[in-house]
């Protein structure tokens, strides 16, 4: 049985995160050879993940090289300033900050991105949360393999959310002792 655009939604963050069998590995590895479309969403979230961890990179080099405290005052306000939850004048501070640090537009960039995506995996996820829809496709596959996934799908969101805030928040604070 072949795998379904609609089940490798579903199927690759287990994919990415190695915790598919290795028949049903295989199975993905197939799809993604011959669907483009889910191919540009497997390469989109790795480039993300890559993103991320050369963002990081680049905040250690730039605390160690060059302790900017308006760099630091930007990160600090960062969550603040995607919410609106700034004065006026310390917005357009941002604005302005913001506009002319290249390293402050891809870091805004970056956040804006994870929020985004934070929130479409949360819509989801609500949406197919009145059935645990990673099992019924596990299912449909009948590979005669037995999964048993205990967390409610928007468990398992939360804590994927609670998890990228705590790390995000351990980073901010890491480069703010640096």
């Amino acid at each position: 049985m072949e795998i379904t655009c609609a089940q490798m939604d579903v199927l690759l963050s287990f994919y990415i995160e190695g915790d598919l069998s290795k028949n049903l590995k295989v199975k993905v590895e197939e799809h993604l050879k011959k669907c483009p479309a889910c191919r540009e969403k497997y390469n989109i979230i790795n480039s993300m993940i890559q993103d991320l961890k050369t963002s990081v990179e680049e905040k250690e080099e730039i605390f160690s090289a060059n302790s900017n405290s308006q760099y630091r005052i930007f990160q600090n306000n960062l969550s603040a300033y995607i919410d609106n939850e700034l004065p006026a004048d310390e917005s357009i501070k941002m604005k302005k900050f913001t506009i002319n640090n290249k390293n402050a537009r891809k870091e805004l960039e970056n956040t804006y991105n994870i929020r985004k995506l934070m929130n479409e995996s949360f819509n989801k996820t609500r949406l197919d949360a009145k059935q645990d829809f990673s099992k019924n496709i596990l299912r449909q596959l009948n590979l005669g393999e037995d999964y048993s996934f205990t967390f409610h799908p928007i468990l398992k969101l939360a804590a994927t959310f609670v998890m990228t805030v705590l790390v995000l928040s351990a980073i901010i604070v890491f480069s703010l002792t640096l």
